[in-house]
């Protein structure tokens, strides 16, 4: 298992889709895209947070204090989100090799395999809500 540190979340990214609701094969686009795509993915583990440092303005000069202010993450394991296609950075992972330092828990948890990024919270651009009272929380 991977504990990140400060603001980084792992995440597992989930398989794009290669047809619609109704059956239609989705080709890849070969032309070029004007906008970067999203992808879907669900969080493994997330960091406690970063730590901002409090300012001070003493007459016309700001001095920064030695104390700072933990500001957490929001994100939590089982949160799914939607990241920019190439934001973070990869974490190749791949559980089909057998392996005798893995724990089973890890297996259970993300599946045989999968494509893993570490990201900051900030390039998460959102968390998705199944419904209206998980979104209240």
């Amino acid at each position: 298992m991977i504990r990140p540190l400060q603001d980084n979340v792992v995440i597992a990214l989930e398989p794009r889709p290669t047809e619609t609701a109704s059956g239609i094969a989705l080709v890849p686009q070969l032309a070029k895209v004007k906008a970067r795509e999203h992808r879907f993915a669900r969080v493994i583990s997330s960091g406690p947070g970063y730590y901002r440092p409090q300012k001070a303005l003493i007459g016309a000069r700001v001095y920064t204090e030695a104390s700072s202010v933990l500001v957490p993450n929001e994100t939590k394991p089982g949160d799914r989100v939607i990241v920019d296609s190439q934001a973070g950075q990869n974490y190749d992972f791949d559980l089909t090799v057998p392996r005798t330092n893995i724990s089973s828990e890890f297996q259970e948890l993300v599946g045989e395999r999968g494509e893993f990024r570490i990201v900051r919270e900030q390039e998460i651009l959102g968390i998705v809500y199944e419904d209206d009272a998980q979104a209240a929380e």
